[in-house]
């Protein structure tokens, strides 16, 4: 499936969105903003922690860059339709700019041209 533009900009406005909440490092505010559970917001807190040092910027690749083919021939964020519907994203988190080995995983789902945000784990 080929994916509109404009839908690809505003996944990745939502998911640049989260990432800038996930680079506070505050679960309270990932509850707050993005309604995950106290258990799940630790967790995240948990795998950053695991994955990068506590001073280090978290992002994602700029958008004229995010769904270009690099190194291996994957993007950094990569987007695809799913069987249940919802459209997946899987983003490279970027270190201070760098990339990382944490790839962010996330579901897009909506109604009427907007999106809604659901997390899934933050994996290798």
């Amino acid at each position: 499936m080929d994916i509109a533009d404009s839908l690809r900009q505003q996944a990745y406005a939502q998911a640049a969105a989260f990432v800038r909440t996930l680079d506070g490092r505050d679960p309270v505010a990932l509850q707050r903003d993005w309604g995950l559970s106290a258990a799940v917001a630790d967790e995240i807190i948990e795998m950053l922690d695991s994955y990068f040092a506590a001073r280090q910027t978290l992002s994602l690749a700029p958008l004229a860059q995010a769904f270009v083919p690099g190194k291996g021939g994957r993007p950094a964020v990569d987007m695809y339709a799913t069987d249940a519907g919802p459209l997946g994203m899987e983003c490279l988190l970027l270190a201070d700019g760098k990339p990382g080995e944490a790839i962010l995983h996330l579901e897009m789902s909506g109604h009427d041209g907007a999106l809604r945000l659901h997390y899934h784990y933050i994996g290798s």
